[in-house]
């Protein structure tokens, strides 16, 4: 009976000092890893530091290429990559043509980290094979859109966009479903930063009513940022949808590129159930309509949904609609104050 505490009180030493000599270790590897990041970073900026003038007589002309890479080991290739990196992404022109045929002789070295280590690792690749890569190397982007990372296969999308490659917009729409969760307006932004190429295949996606009713809505973003013309008929067709954001979406893109002949399907929108689709049809009647549409726009600004007030104040303006002296206009006067702006 007595053994029992002296048990107890031995097990809780034991329990502490092996905690402590944790802690212990864990302090040791700390330091280590600091140690050895301080000793690599200073390593890589000795590197850098020796290997900037060069690079900037090169690209003012007063130096040959193969100078500077002479200073670069092999175990240092993708630590030079990145480094050319950083200078693409402030140079267009002749001097960005500079930097990828120094790029050149280490981009296999690019290519190879594009498929194995880290996902982080694998992003910067695919992020310097989309800057530096040779034409004939921008096929490696495709095969990352199949990287199990989303963060490298968006990377990937985003540096075929940035290189303007509409050959390759099929892949990217394609690949759409893994980026569902994703920020519709970043989605349509990559989308439209592929150039009015890109269009044909954009409208595709929005016309056709199997696609899923998101994909719709990021296409037809990106065709409004294009300001396309020849998708309006696909954004009024759009309109019959039943998903109420996608009719939302086909208003603002029917606002933007849209013909007068579309305005009768977007007026019998305005008196939608729904706000978000009764607001985006007032505001495209401002470019649509005419002064026709001044009555329909003056009863919009009492509507119960502020949005569609303040949208119908915008049309009621643009299309010259003047209030008469002293009548009310919209629900707190939120109307008249955007009539003043």
């Amino acid at each position: 009976m007595n053994g029992g505490p002296e048990r107890v009180y031995v097990l809780l030493t034991l329990a502490t000092a092996a905690l402590l000599a944790l802690a212990l270790l864990f302090a040791v590897v700390a330091i280590v890893l600091r140690l050895r990041n301080t000793v690599v970073e200073r390593r890589w900026a000795r590197l850098e530091a020796a290997w900037t003038p060069p690079l900037l007589e090169i690209l003012a002309g007063d130096l040959q290429r193969t100078s500077l890479l002479r200073l670069v080991a092999r175990a240092d290739r993708f630590r030079f990559a990145d480094f050319l990196l950083r200078f693409a992404r402030r140079l267009k022109g002749p001097e960005r043509e500079v930097l990828r045929t120094l790029a050149a002789p280490v981009m296999d070295t690019v290519a190879e980290r594009a498929r194995r280590g880290s996902p982080e690792r694998r992003a910067v690749a695919v992020q310097i094979l989309g800057a530096l890569g040779l034409p004939a190397q921008l096929v490696l982007l495709r095969h990352a859109l199949d990287d199990p990372s989303p963060v490298v296969a968006m990377t990937a999308a985003r540096a075929l966009a940035r290189r303007a490659q509409p050959a390759f917009i099929g892949d990217v729409v394609a690949h759409l479903p893994r980026f569902e969760r994703w920020s519709f307006g970043f989605l349509a932004s990559t989308l439209a930063a592929f150039g009015p190429a890109a269009a044909p295949a954009l409208r595709a996606v929005l016309g056709d009513g199997a696609q899923p009713a998101w994909m719709r809505i990021v296409t037809a973003e990106a065709l409004r940022m294009l300001h396309d013309p020849s998708a309006a008929d696909r954004a009024r067709a759009a309109l019959d949808a039943t998903d109420p954001d996608l009719r939302a979406a086909a208003l603002r893109l029917l606002a933007a590129v849209g013909r007068p002949e579309d305005a009768p399907a977007v007026r019998a929108l305005a008196s939608s159930p729904v706000d978000g689709v009764r607001a985006q049809a007032v505001a495209a009647l401002a470019s649509l309509g005419g002064a026709a549409d001044v009555p329909l726009l003056r009863a919009a600004l009492d509507d119960p949904s502020p949005w569609v007030v303040l949208r119908a104040a915008q049309s009621f303006k643009a299309l010259g609609g003047v209030l008469p002296a002293g009548a009310p206009a919209g629900e707190g006067g939120l109307a008249a104050l955007a009539l003043a702006e």
